[in-house]
C-alpha cells in the first residue's frame, strides 16, 4: 500500500504548492495548476482516466510513476466532479496491485455442484475451449440458448457483437433487475428516457423518495449540487423508513412504511388534483391520459386519509407536502432504488413521477432532466450480411415480461434448470456475481449445475466464478480503455486509458472477444490491433478527435433543456400517465396501490429493507484494505423499541433468522428506523466465502433469506419482500 504513502518532504511540498497556487489563481485554475505541481513533485505522468468503482464513472487524473499509481485526484475541467474524489474512487488504485486478482485462465477439473477446482491454461485453449462449446450448443439448442448476464460495462458492447450480431443470440442482459429496474421501468413508461437525472442546483423542493445520494456517495456532482441549492434556500424533503445520511440533511424526514411509496404518491396526485393545483395548460398539451387518471384515483379513493392508514404518515402531513410540491416552482420528485424491490415497485415508481407531470415539472431547469447522449458510435462495425437475426424473441419477453427493461434475473435459474420458457445453456457472466448479488442463492447454485458453459470473464475467483466452467481473468479499469457515455446532466463522453501494465496473463474484454472471434471464423470482424483502432470507429460521430480525448479526458456538449414539447419517445409521443404499452400488455394503463407479497407475523413480525454504505460499491470493494480498514464487515440495524422488545445491545451479534435461512450479524441499536423494520447495510456484498483474503469471511450475506419474489411488471429483484425475526446470537 505504499503507493499513496507520502514522505514528509513530499507533504511539505505538497502544501507549498498549495498555498502557492491558492494565492494567484481562482479555484478552478488552482485545480488545473495543483495538479502540474503534484506531478512535478512526484516526477509522476498525469493521464487522463475515469473511476470504474461505481457506475457514475468520474472523470479522473491519475498520477504514474515507475509504473504504479502513486496519487489520483478528480479532472478539474469535467462538470461531473470538478476535481473531486469519493473514498471507494481515491482507494480504486489498489485493485492494480491486488495480489488476490486471477492472473491465468482457469478451467475446470471437478464435477458442476463441488466446490470449484480448477487447471491453468493458455489463453489459445480458453478460446478453443468457448468456440467448441459455442458451436455445439447452436446446434443443439439454437444461438438463443446462449446468454450474457452483466454489469454495465461499456466493453460489454464487444460481446453483443459476438454473440449478438455474429451468434444470434437475442440475451444480452446486465444487472439491472438487481439495482433500479422499476425506476427505469418507470421512466420509459412515462418519459420514453432510460435515466432521466437530476438537476439539483436550480431546484427549491425536492422530494426524494427512498433515494440516499449522501449515503450511497454515488454521483458527486449531484450531491454536491443537491447541498448547494439547500444553501440557496432549496427544500429537501426524504420520503424513507430509513433516517439515511440524505434524510438527516433534509428539511424533513417522512418515516414512511416499507413499500407504501406509491399510496402515498398517489394520495398526493388526489390533492394536487381535487385541488386544482396541478398545471391543466401543460397536462392539456403534453400528458396522455390525464382526465382518466383523475377518475381513477377519485373511483379508487385515493385521498390522504385512505394513504394514512397505509403509510403510517398522517392525512395532514400528506396534503400539506402534496401542496407545498405544487406551489413551489422548480420543483422535482424522484426515486432509485427505495421505491422499488417490492413487488408494488412498478405502480410506486410511476406515481412518484406522475408528481413531476401534473404539476408540469419535467426536462425544465430544478426537474428531473431528460438528458441527451453524445453521438457516440459502436466500436466495431459488423456488415449487415453477417449478422445473424435472432429466430426467437429475448427471454424476458418470452418470460412474460415484455415491459422489463433488463432480464428477470431471479427468473432466469427457470430457463436453466427446467428449460421454461425455452433451454438456456451456456452462460457468460462478466464482472458481476448473481451468486451473491441475487436473492435465494441456493436456486442460482443450482443453475449452475445445469448449463453446459459457464464462463466468468473476472478480476477476481468470486463466488460466480467458482461455479463455471472456464474463468478469464479480466483486466482492471486502470489496466484498460473504455469509452463510454457519462453520467451528468448534458451529453458527454468519458475515457478511461491504460494507466499501468497488466497484471499477470490478464485481458480486456475487446481482446477476449476478438480471440474467441478468431476461432469462430469471425476474426475478421475485429480488425483492431489496439484500442486507439476502435476508438476511432467509436469517436467517428463525436466532436473531437481520439487524441484530443486522450489529452482532456471527456468531451461535454450544451446541457438542454424542455424537449417535452418536440415530443417524447414514448407511444404517443407524450408523457404517458396513461400508459398504452401497459394497455397493450394488459395490465392497467394507470397505477395503483397493491399491498406488498411478503407481510410480517408473529413469527417472523419484522420486515427487511436494505441501504448501502459509502465506503462500498458492487462487490469488488471488499477485497480493499483500505476501505475495509474504514468499513470491514456490514450490519443490520433495528430500532431502539424493537431492541429492547428483543433483547438486542448495541454492537452485539444476532441471528437473524427468515422463513428460509438464518445469519449471524453484527447489529446497530438506532432511533432513526420505522418500528417493525431492520435494514440490513450492503445486504449482497458481504459475507464471501470466496473473492480474496481480504474479503472472505467479513460480515454477513443475507440474500439467502430472500425466496425468490420477482416484480410482476418490470422483473425486477424484490430484495425486501422479507419478513424476518431476531434474537441475540448465542
Amino acid at each position: 500500500m505504499s503507493g499513496l504513502i507520502y514522505t514528509v518532504t513530499e507533504r511539505l511540498k505538497y502544501e507549498s504548492a498549495v498555498i502557492t497556487v491558492r494565492g494567484e489563481r481562482s479555484m478552478n485554475e488552482m485545480s488545473k495548476d495543483l495538479g502540474k505541481r503534484l506531478a512535478e513533485i512526484k516526477g509522476a505522468e498525469v493521464i487522463k482516466s475515469f473511476c470504474y468503482t461505481c457506475p457514475w464513472q468520474c472523470p479522473t487524473e491519475v498520477f504514474v510513476r515507475d509504473g504504479k499509481i502513486v496519487y489520483q485526484k478528480g479532472n478539474p475541467e469535467s462538470p461531473n466532479n470538478i476535481g473531486a474524489r469519493c473514498a471507494k474512487g481515491m482507494a480504486s488504485w489498489y485493485v492494480s496491485q491486488d495480489p488476490d486478482r486471477l492472473t491465468h485462465p482457469l478451467l475446470r477439473t471437478n464435477p458442476k455442484g463441488e466446490r470449484g477446482e480448477f487447471k491453468q491454461i493458455s489463453w489459445d485453449e480458453a478460446f478453443q475451449f468457448i468456440a467448441d462449446k459455442l458451436a455445439g450448443i447452436a446446434e443443439k439448442w439454437g444461438p438463443e440458448a446462449v446468454a450474457l448476464t452483466c454489469h454495465h460495462d461499456p466493453n460489454t458492447v464487444f460481446y453483443h457483437h459476438l454473440l449478438k450480431d455474429l451468434y444470434g443470440s437475442p440475451n444480452m442482459y446486465a444487472h439491472t433487475s438487481g439495482c433500479e429496474q422499476d425506476r427505469r421501468s418507470a421512466c420509459l413508461t412515462l418519459f420514453g428516457h432510460v435515466f432521466p437525472m437530476h438537476d439539483f442546483i436550480n431546484s427549491k423542493y425536492v422530494m426524494l423518495w427512498g433515494m440516499n445520494n449522501l449515503g450511497a456517495n454515488q454521483g458527486l456532482w449531484e450531491s454536491r449540487d443537491l447541498i448547494e441549492a439547500q444553501s440557496k434556500g432549496c427544500r429537501l424533503i426524504v420520503v424513507d423508513p430509513n433516517f439515511t445520511e440524505t434524510a438527516q440533511k433534509a428539511d424533513e424526514w417522512v418515516p414512511i412504511r416499507p413499500g407504501t411509496d406509491g399510496a402515498m404518491a398517489l394520495a398526493m396526485c388526489h390533492v394536487i388534483i381535487d385541488e386544482k393545483l396541478y398545471d391543466e395548460g401543460f397536462v392539456n398539451s403534453y400528458c396522455e391520459g390525464f382526465n382518466g387518471f383523475r377518475e381513477h384515483i377519485q373511483e379508487k379513493g385515493y385521498t390522504p386519509a385512505w394513504a394514512q392508514k397505509i403509510t403510517g404518515i398522517e392525512a395532514q402531513t400528506i396534503a400539506r407536502l402534496a401542496r407545498e410540491f405544487a406551489t413551489t416552482k422548480p420543483a422535482m420528485s424522484a426515486i432509485f432504488k427505495g421505491s422499488g424491490y417490492y413487488t408494488n415497485g412498478h405502480d410506486a415508481g410511476r406515481a412518484c413521477y406522475i408528481l413531476d407531470a401534473i404539476c408540469g415539472e419535467v426536462d425544465k431547469p430544478g426537474n428531473i432532466h431528460l438528458k441527451d447522449w453524445a453521438p457516440l458510435g459502436a466500436p466495431v462495425e459488423i456488415p449487415e450480411d453477417a449478422i445473424r437475426a435472432p429466430e426467437k424473441e429475448p427471454l424476458h419477453v418470452a418470460m412474460g415480461f415484455p415491459l422489463a427493461p433488463d432480464l428477470p434475473n431471479s427468473r432466469l435459474p427457470e430457463a436453466v434448470i427446467n428449460g421454461d420458457p425455452y433451454p438456456v445453456k451456456g452462460l457468460f457472466v462478466h464482472s458481476t456475481n448473481p451468486v451473491m448479488s441475487d436473492p435465494n442463492k441456493d436456486r442460482v447454485l443450482e443453475m449452475f449445475k445445469h448449463l453446459e458453459l459457464a464462463v466468468a470473464c473476472e478480476l477476481y475467483l468470486s463466488e460466480t466464478a467458482l461455479e463455471c466452467d472456464i474463468i478469464l481473468p479480466e483486466t482492471s479499469f486502470h489496466e484498460q480503455a473504455e469509452i463510454r457515455q457519462g453520467m451528468w446532466l448534458g451529453p458527454e463522453v468519458i475515457l478511461c486509458q491504460p494507466v499501468v501494465d497488466r497484471v499477470g496473463e490478464s485481458k480486456p474484454p475487446y481482446e477476449i472477444v476478438k480471440g474467441i472471434a478468431g476461432k469462430m471464423g469471425w476474426g475478421h470482424h475485429f480488425p483492431y490491433e489496439k484500442w486507439e483502432d476502435w476508438g476511432e470507429v467509436a469517436m467517428k460521430d463525436v466532436p473531437m478527435s481520439l487524441d484530443d480525448l486522450k489529452k482532456r479526458g471527456f468531451w461535454a456538449g450544451p446541457i438542454e433543456y424542455n424537449r417535452v414539447p418536440n415530443g417524447l419517445p414514448t407511444p404517443s409521443g407524450k408523457i404517458e400517465i396513461y400508459s398504452n404499452d401497459y394497455e397493450k400488455a394488459g395490465l392497467n394503463p394507470y397505477p395503483e396501490f397493491v399491498e406488498r407479497s411478503v407481510i410480517p407475523d408473529a413469527d417472523f413480525p419484522l420486515q427487511v429493507t436494505h441501504s448501502k454504505f459509502s465506503m462500498h460499491c458492487n462487490i469488488v470493494t471488499q477485497n480493499n484494505p483500505l476501505l475495509m480498514e474504514v468499513c470491514g464487515e456490514n450490519w443490520v440495524e433495528i430500532n431502539s423499541g424493537d431492541a429492547e422488545k428483543y433483547g438486542i445491545v448495541d454492537n452485539s451479534y444476532v441471528m437473524l433468522e427468515s422463513p428460509k435461512d438464518s445469519i449471524r450479524i453484527l447489529a446497530k441499536v438506532v432511533e432513526g428506523l420505522v418500528p417493525g423494520c431492520v435494514s440490513i447495510r450492503h445486504g449482497h456484498g458481504f459475507g464471501h466465502w470466496a473473492m480474496g483474503s481480504i474479503a472472505k469471511g467479513k460480515g454477513a450475506h443475507s440474500n439467502n433469506l430472500m425466496d425468490t419474489h420477482t416484480n410482476p411488471v418490470t422483473g425486477a429483484n424484490c430484495y425486501n419482500e422479507c419478513k424476518v425475526r431476531v434474537r441475540r446470537a448465542s
